[in-house]
């Protein structure tokens, strides 16, 4: 009975899934229609491409229907390179479709499977990168097909992450090139070669050298690799091991010898499943990889570096992330939420901008210490980052800063949200793919939500009555992305219409349920009614960045009924509320380093927490300054 209900106080997540592809083509003279209930992937699969029809691809997410597990892509009918070929769905559109069918080539399919004997994990993200060569996240498989090969169109080139684990891999190789376009399959790019590439460049930064890239492959009844060393000039070499032959410093002007070694058996529990790189000088090591201690990039002693500090990381087996607890009220009926805004993390050093002269600013360092400094005093149950978790600038590894910005949650085992600002997919990953990054962390709570809105990652969390298995909730969070959109001359992030409509038509939902729980709602950009000049507690150092437009973000609020604080950051040294027809409109303040502030003019960064009461019934809130004695500034109820 005890096991039974800790099962029940337990979340279970249920990703979102892949069920679903469609493919759409139209002329230049019609518009591509969309699926209602897919999303459609924004970049057009013949892009650049004279002749070409438009084509599109969009998916569906439905839990109620059997994931995809695996997809191919097929020029021609050449269908024997495909094992077990009735077991595979062909889509009836040409990728390579032609305006005038007689002036196209040789057509090009895309196939997929729901048959679990091909392969048993489910597939949770297709993404399109266009170049030569693009950087995806290592949660993603390239499939080795330029999807304009040929066309003298842009080069295009399709990407999807699975779940679960994976075949062990049995050979390690390395390739040297001048380009980023380094791959074992280049020349021929319809022949599956069976290696795959672990993206970024192991000669990042250096300014005299080649390319360097590590590859890997993974073949049936084959022994898996077990161990991989890596050993600098003249270092003694283990008995057993393969050498890959490829100086990975190769072409240096100065720099070690550096030669990867790895090591075959049939010691399964230790067979590595993956390899990723990490740039930067203190890389966090993620849940479930172990770090390699060399600097790939050293001058002469394996840790010093002259280009990117770069590291290798290597994953054996599976393990399933840390069961999560679902949100629930203390036994006082109390739940606390520490939000962070606008931390601008990168995974270097970091900058200090607007702190005073006399400040000790470490950069990263300093707001993690700030950081940990809050969970220690307020031990928040629920942290929530609120978008700019990343810098734009000075950043050459976006995953990396990812476990950077959470590694104290995860260090203290508290449950944690997100969503996305303007800068966090300015790096080399989208959103999509930080989705897929930030889900696989433990404690994550993160979602990419409905396919069919707008943005990635618009999600909701309940906190339930402490140790009940009532399938009812006490409150509702909202967390809703800020995608970029047009209005009049300018883009900006902002909260659009269709989100909105689906935060209404879900309070209406938990309305039937006989549930009325109040709500919060945490999103990026501020919406226009910020602007109001209303009674306010807190400080406005600078304009409401969202222009006027004609969505009553507010009209949505009041619709759903039981919103009763809306938090956002972005606008780093504006942290006030101001309340508006019974909805507190709430600011954060920016509380990273990296970004601007105004500390150098008496203003220190600071934070959020807002404290549930009496089951969400009652609601206070308010910020603790970057100070020596973490000041406690602004206490409302309401």
């Amino acid at each position: 009975m005890v096991t039974i209900l800790f099962v029940l106080l337990c979340i279970s997540i249920v990703h979102a899934y892949i069920t679903d592809i469609k493919l759409v083509s139209c002329d230049s003279n019609h518009a591509c229609p969309n699926y209602a209930g897919y999303k459609r992937i924004s970049t057009d699969l013949n892009l650049g491409v004279r002749g070409a029809k438009s084509v599109f691809m969009h998916l569906k997410q439905d839990p109620r229907e059997d994931p995809i597990t695996d997809i191919q892509i097929v020029r021609n009918t050449n269908t024997t390179v495909i094992s077990d070929i009735a077991k595979w769905t062909r889509l009836d559109v040409d990728l390579n479709e032609m305006e005038d069918q007689e002036q196209g080539r040789s057509p090009l399919w895309l196939y997929y499977t729901k048959d679990t004997s091909i392969s048993k994990n489910p597939i949770s993200s297709i993404i399109v990168k266009e170049g030569s060569g693009p950087s995806a996240a290592p949660e993603y498989t390239r499939i080795p097909v330029d999807l304009n090969d040929g066309m003298d169109g842009y080069h295009l080139f399709m990407y999807y992450s699975q779940d679960g684990p994976k075949d062990p891999i049995t050979a390690i190789t390395a390739k040297q090139c001048f380009t980023s376009n380094c791959y074992m399959d280049v020349g021929n790019p319809f022949r599956i070669s069976g290696w795959e590439r672990v993206e970024k460049d192991l000669n990042k930064g250096v300014v005299v050298g080649m390319s360097v890239y590590l590859f890997y492959k993974r073949e049936k009844a084959k022994e898996p690799v077990t161990d991989i060393v890596v050993l600098l000039n003249d270092q003694s070499t283990p008995e057993g091991y393969t050498k890959v032959d490829v100086n990975l410093n190769s072409v240096t002007l100065r720099g070690d010898d550096i030669y990867l070694w790895y090591k075959t058996s049939n010691d399964i529990k230790n067979a590595i499943q993956d390899l990723a790189i990490q740039f930067g000088p203190r890389p966090v090591t993620p849940f479930g990889w172990e770090q390699i201690p060399v600097n790939l990039n050293s001058a002469n002693n394996g840790k010093d570096g002259f280009g990117e500090p770069t590291y290798l990381f290597i994953k054996k087996g599976y393990q399933e992330l840390p069961t999560v607890r679902r949100l629930e009220f203390d036994q006082e009926g109390e739940f606390k939420i520490l939000q962070l805004a606008d931390l601008h993390f990168t995974n270097e050093k970091g900058v200090c901008r607007d702190v005073p002269s006399k400040f000790n600013c470490k950069g990263d360092d300093t707001t993690i210490e700030y950081i940990g400094k809050l969970l220690d005093r307020e031990r928040p149950n629920l942290v929530v980052f609120s978008g700019d978790n990343i810098n734009a600038a000075g950043v050459s590894d976006a995953r990396a800063a990812v476990f950077k910005f959470t590694s104290l949650v995860v260090q203290k085992k508290i449950p944690w949200a997100a969503v996305f600002g303007e800068h966090d997919d300015k790096n080399e990953l989208s959103r999509e793919e930080l989705i897929e990054v930030m889900r696989r962390i433990p404690y994550s709570l993160i979602e990419q939500g409905p396919a069919e809105l707008p943005g990635v990652g618009n999600y909701i969390q309940n906190i339930y009555t402490n140790g009940t298995r009532a399938a009812t909730h006490d409150f509702t969070l909202y967390f809703l992305d800020s995608p970029l959109q047009t209005m009049g001359d300018i883009q900006v992030n902002a909260i659009q219409k269709e989100q909105l409509e689906w935060v209404v038509q879900s309070d209406l939902e938990f309305q039937k349920q006989n549930s009325n729980p109040n709500a919060a709602i945490f999103f990026y950009a501020p919406v226009w009614e910020y602007n109001h000049e209303y009674p306010r507690l807190g400080d406005a150092r600078e304009s409401v960045s969202t222009p006027k437009n004609e969505l009553s973000t507010l009209d949505y609020f009041k619709q759903a009924k039981t919103i009763k604080i809306a938090s956002c950051g972005r606008d780093h040294v504006n942290d006030f509320c101001l309340e508006k027809e019974g909805i507190q409109l709430c600011y954060a303040g920016g509380a990273g380093v990296g970004g601007y502030g105004a500390a150098h003019m008496g203003w220190p960064r600071r934070s959020r927490i807002i404290k549930l009461s009496q089951h969400g019934q009652v609601l206070t809130t308010w910020k603790r300054l970057d100070d020596e004695k973490l000041t406690m500034i602004d206490f409302q109820t309401f």
